[in-house]
């Protein structure tokens, strides 16, 4: 008669290696280290991982912009963000206009990715040049998109800071007399800042004697520039930006007026050829 013990002690065996070949993480007999995770865990490891990074660089981009509420637009493609490159060198702010703090530089020739645009499509959110873990804005009138831009989210404004609710300066500028140079004659050279909100594209000059009576023809010029002699140098401006300056100089005086008081009667344009927007400002000095 056969024992009944033994096919259950076979199972009870095979029970147990099951049992003892489950449990994790095993040791290889030759090796101390872990047995490596199987494949499909390590794929599982890692889309995990991917997933919270990418979560994590999203809640840093809308911390950045929590005070700016998205109105519309759709998210990038799989290109990722569109570039733009600037012609001139950009202050980066904190807002959409002039009243907000400048915290960064955005050198003329540099290319950088846009992450949205102001309702109004004329300001671009970029990464802070001096500080990529912050974000700013910097105007568009200089920066030409390498990309399509049309996808781009959307936001409005953010309010005016407390301290400065006044609103942006109407359309400026500045000018001093900086020197007299000879070339036929004789002529001014004035300096001018734009202290307002536009851009001006074209200036005149006309200049009087206020000794000899003696006035220089009007001079227009669609390019702010240095002369020296009867050269021009480098140092050239097809127009003046808010908070940019250039110079212009008058035609010649037959006479030297130098000791003289000097009338000059400077005129500003938003376009090319005195056309536009103009503001006409005199200005009086002693060569």
């Amino acid at each position: 008669m056969k024992s009944k013990s033994l096919p259950i002690l076979i199972i009870l065996v095979l029970f147990t290696n099951l049992l003892a070949a489950c449990n994790l993480p095993t040791r290889d007999p030759g090796n101390s280290a872990l047995t490596p995770t199987p494949n499909y865990l390590q794929t599982a490891q890692g889309m995990v991982a991917m997933t919270l990074t990418q979560l994590s660089e999203a809640i840093t981009d809308q911390s950045a912009t929590l005070v700016i509420a998205q109105t519309g637009g759709q998210p990038p493609d799989e290109h990722g963000y569109p570039m733009i490159i600037v012609s001139k060198e950009m202050n980066c702010r904190e807002g959409t206009s002039t009243s907000f703090p400048k915290v960064g530089i955005l050198e003329a020739g540099s290319q950088t990715e846009v992450f949205g645009m102001d309702i109004n499509r004329q300001y671009f959110l970029i990464r802070n040049p001096d500080n990529p873990q912050d974000f700013c804005w910097i105007w568009g009138y200089y920066a030409t998109p390498l990309g399509e831009t049309t996808n781009l989210p959307l936001f409005t404004p953010m309010p005016t800071p407390m301290s400065t609710l006044t609103p942006d300066p109407p359309a400026d500028f500045y000018t001093i007399y900086t020197k007299l140079d000879a070339c036929v004659g004789w002529y001014l050279e004035l300096k001018i800042w734009n202290t307002g909100n536009t851009v001006w594209s074209s200036g005149s000059l006309v200049a009087r004697d206020l000794v000899t009576k003696a006035e220089t023809p009007v001079r227009v010029s669609n390019q702010f520039e240095d002369w020296m002699g009867c050269t021009s140098t480098s140092l050239i401006q097809n127009d003046l930006a808010p908070g940019e300056s250039g110079s212009i100089h008058t035609h010649d005086f037959i006479d030297n007026p130098r000791g003289h008081t000097i009338l000059v009667m400077v005129t500003l344009c938003t376009l090319n050829g005195l056309a536009g927007t103009c503001l006409t400002k005199d200005v009086t000095f002693t060569p």
